[in-house]
């Protein structure tokens, strides 16, 4: 006879054993309707939040760098930087009408933060440029398609980084057209969203500083160097050859003194000219 298993049986039931399970069970049941609850109102409110941003209420917050927001939306901005430190990550994009975004991921999975990005905005052509650090891989064809296929962009171009983790990008814009970026977390992206702006002014005339026409490659490559960190960028011209612009200004006076300042930060002749053009002028030559 198993003994164990007859002192088992002969443990007393308490009476109100039933009663207990029920009320443990519906406390259970309770939580777990309050949690999706609490998931479902978060994920509501992040929406709303995303919505609310994407509405074309006011070009004015665009400029903000920092915005305190909830859900995924790190933040939104027009010019500045962001994101995290990456190394290796894979960059592609997709669009969807006047949007634009930018994923991320590693040789794993995706990326939780955005790679450190940084944008910037000129004119003389009306244009983008943004450059993504930390960046080993792109599909450079998506994203050109991407934009190409929005009713703002009327032309991209790469450009010639010597660093191998990095990738940069011009986005020419056409007459009119403005733009703001959301970074997102988890997982990361940067949405691209163009908008018109009412306030554009295409007889505006600005200033710049410009070297001569190369072709794209390590001449265009080595001045990108020397010029760094004097607000450069790289512009693709008419001709099909690149050129490097230094700066925005709006009178000749102030160009003149940029360059006069730059030459005597090289100590001599900096390689570069004063230009200038309408806000959607493409340089010739």
């Amino acid at each position: 006879m198993n003994i164990g298993k007859a002192q088992y049986d002969a443990i007393p039931i308490p009476k109100e054993l039933d009663r207990v399970i029920g009320e443990a069970i519906s406390q259970t049941e309770r939580e777990v309707r309050a949690q999706t609850r609490r998931r479902w109102l978060a994920g509501v409110a992040a929406v709303f939040c995303a919505v609310f941003l994407s509405a074309n209420i006011t070009p004015v917050y665009a400029y903000a760098s920092q915005l305190p927001v909830i859900g995924a939306v790190v933040r939104v901005l027009h010019i500045g930087t962001g994101g995290e430190i990456t190394d290796g990550a894979h960059t592609e994009a997709s669009a969807e009408g006047e949007t634009v975004d930018f994923h991320f991921e590693s040789s794993m999975e995706e990326l939780d933060a955005a790679p450190v990005y940084t944008v910037s905005h000129l004119l003389a052509p009306n244009r983008i440029i943004l450059t993504l650090h930390g960046v080993r891989t792109i599909d450079y064809g998506a994203i050109e398609q991407s934009l190409l296929s929005t009713e703002a962009v009327q032309g991209v171009s790469r450009a010639m980084i010597g660093d191998d983790s990095m990738f940069g990008f011009i986005i020419v814009l056409n007459s009119g057209w403005a733009y703001e970026i959301t970074e997102y977390a988890n997982p990361a992206s940067l949405s691209v969203r163009f908008y018109p702006d009412e306030a554009y002014q295409p007889e505006r005339e600005v200033y710049y500083l410009r070297s001569k026409a190369v072709p794209f490659g390590e001449e265009l490559g080595l001045m990108n160097e020397l010029y760094w960190g004097n607000d450069a960028t790289q512009l693709q011209i008419q001709s099909g050859d690149y050129i490097i612009t230094v700066g925005q200004y709006d009178t000749l006076d102030e160009a003149n003194a940029a360059l006069k300042a730059l030459e005597d930060q090289l100590g001599g002749d900096a390689g570069l000219f004063v230009a200038s053009g309408l806000a959607d002028e493409i340089p010739e030559k």
